[in-house]
């Protein structure tokens, strides 16, 4: 598929530079995200889908009735929306040096393209995911590297393991714990547009320069906790989280990732079958990333219609976002709409993105 091999180059290209290849985790986002999630504004605190309980708040776990949540499979591409809309052509050279009309079209655009993948069993209280993401970012920019044009390659790759228990002590009260095995990097690559050789030296043959590429390794704990009160119609939740408690260690000399802490809230209306979840968490409250306000917060809403339609709406970093999801048995789809900001302020490197998802499983 040309999609695939986009990718590849793309991703090769991205992490074999003759640059330092990885640098440490540099926002305070999750390493993963389930889709539907996304949607609803990447707010997980008091309410996440399937696998997304182990990313976004181990207490979340022994909610609901079922005692087995989730055992299946999910798949995930990302686009960028302007590139989805213009369809194939936009594939048929991820960077062609040769084409003035393709670089100048990369000084106005981006490309931003991804994927991500996750094998999980969830229960009631134990849950267990292998998981891997790959985004990367393509832009030209005019003034780089001392005033001469660059092509600047960024990335976020992320692959491990995690493995939840939680327990419910109370009616209004429960509490999780998230061990994980992380295996990250970020890359930040910045090649001048006049290294043409460079360039197609990468692209011929990116496996020559495979051995310089180094990834930081580490073993990590999140506790997450959970204060509900309902009744028949109405919930009301307050989830806290510490992730990375007392910083994860990573090999090959990357920075640790600090501990951050997490609030959020949540209020749902239910009936029968159909639940309305309202919530909002802010994340990283005593600023370790040092980001803008604007950046920590994550809010949205989420409708399940009968079991098998939800609907979602929200605002992830002050960005909208929507999408939906049908659960037809064994099978799931759903397709989001959402945005992220790359840059320090609000439309900055802003990415609208679209996501379309599928998972295997019951």
């Amino acid at each position: 598929m040309v999609f695939g091999k986009t990718l590849k180059g793309l991703f090769l290209t991205c992490l074999l530079a003759e640059l330092t290849p990885v640098f440490a985790k540099n926002s305070s986002e999750l390493i993963y995200a389930e889709p539907f999630d996304l949607a609803a504004g990447g707010s997980v605190l008091t309410r996440a889908s399937q696998e997304g309980v182990l990313f976004g708040n181990p207490a979340l776990l022994p909610l609901g009735g079922a005692y087995i949540r989730w055992i299946g499979l999910e798949t995930n591409f990302i686009l960028d929306r302007d590139l989805a809309e213009q369809g194939q052509k936009a594939f048929q050279s991820p960077v062609n040096t040769d084409n003035s009309a393709y670089i100048d079209k990369l000084f106005n655009q981006s490309i931003h393209l991804g994927q991500s993948a996750s094998l999980s069993v969830v229960s009631k209280n134990f849950a267990i995911s292998l998981y891997d993401r790959l985004e990367l970012d393509v832009e030209g920019s005019r003034y780089d590297n001392g005033g001469l044009p660059t092509i600047n390659f960024g990335g976020e790759a992320y692959a491990g393991a995690m493995v939840s228990s939680a327990i419910q002590p109370l009616d209004w009260f429960s509490i999780g714990m998230t061990t994980k095995y992380l295996y990250m990097g970020e890359p930040d690559i910045k090649i001048p547009i006049t290294d043409t050789t460079r360039l197609e030296q990468l692209l011929d043959d990116p496996s020559s320069l495979k051995d310089e590429v180094q990834y930081g390794k580490g073993i990590g704990t999140d506790i997450g906790t959970l204060f509900l009160w309902q009744n028949r119609f109405v919930d009301l939740s307050l989830g806290v989280k510490v992730e990375d408690m007392g910083g994860t260690k990573l090999s090959n000399n990357q920075e640790s990732l600090p501990q951050t802490t997490h609030v959020g809230v949540g209020l749902a209306f239910h009936g029968m079958t159909n639940v309305l979840h309202l919530s909002l968490d802010y994340r990283d409250v005593t600023n370790e990333y040092q980001e803008k306000k604007f950046k920590k917060i994550y809010a949205g809403a989420r409708l399940m219609l009968f079991q098998h339609v939800g609907l979602a709406v929200g605002l992830y970093q002050g960005i909208p976002t929507c999408g939906v999801r049908l659960d037809a048995f064994f099978i799931k789809l759903g397709i989001t709409a959402y945005g992220r900001e790359l840059g320090n302020y609000p439309g900055d490197k802003q990415r609208n993105l679209v996501s379309v998802y599928t998972s295997i499983g019951f």
